[in-house]
C-alpha cells in the first residue's frame, strides 16, 4: 500500500511567482526546507516534523513540489507528500493516520489563499 498523496493544479500566475510563493508557504506552515530546495528552478522540498501550521501530525512528512511554466502567464504545480522516518527515509509500513493528506490539503489551501 502506498501512502503517497499526489496533486496537480494549474495556476494563473507565472512560474517564478508561484515558486516563490509556494516556497514561502511551506516555511510559513512549519516546513524545514531541504538542501535540494531550489525555487529558481521550480523545485521545492521540505520536511514537516509532526506538525503543520499548529496542527499535530502522527508522522513526519516530506513535501516535494515541481513547478513547470505554462502558456500565457500560467504554471502547473505538481506536489507529492509522503511520510518519512526520523532519518528522512520514506515509510512503507507502520504509518499512522492521514498525515500526508492533511499536509497536502493544508499546503494547497494556504497557497490558494496567499495567491488570492
Amino acid at each position: 500500500m502506498s501512502y503517497d498523496v499526489n496533486a496537480k493544479q494549474n495556476y494563473n500566475h507565472s512560474a517564478g511567482q508561484l515558486s516563490e510563493t509556494a516556497s514561502d508557504v511551506l516555511v510559513k506552515l512549519g516546513g524545514k526546507p531541504s538542501d535540494k530546495n531550489n525555487p529558481a528552478k521550480g523545485q521545492l522540498e521540505a520536511v514537516f516534523n509532526k506538525k503543520v501550521k499548529d496542527r499535530a501530525l502522527p508522522n513526519r512528512c516530506q513535501v516535494m513540489v515541481k513547478i513547470k511554466p505554462g502558456s500565457d502567464n500560467s504554471a502547473l504545480l505538481m506536489a507529492k507528500v509522503f511520510p518519512v522516518d526520523p532519518m528522512g527515509n520514506k515509510l512503507t509500513f507502520g504509518v499512522r493516520g492521514d498525515a500526508a493528506q492533511v499536509v497536502m490539503d493544508t499546503f494547497l489551501a494556504e497557497l490558494q489563499s496567499t495567491l488570492g
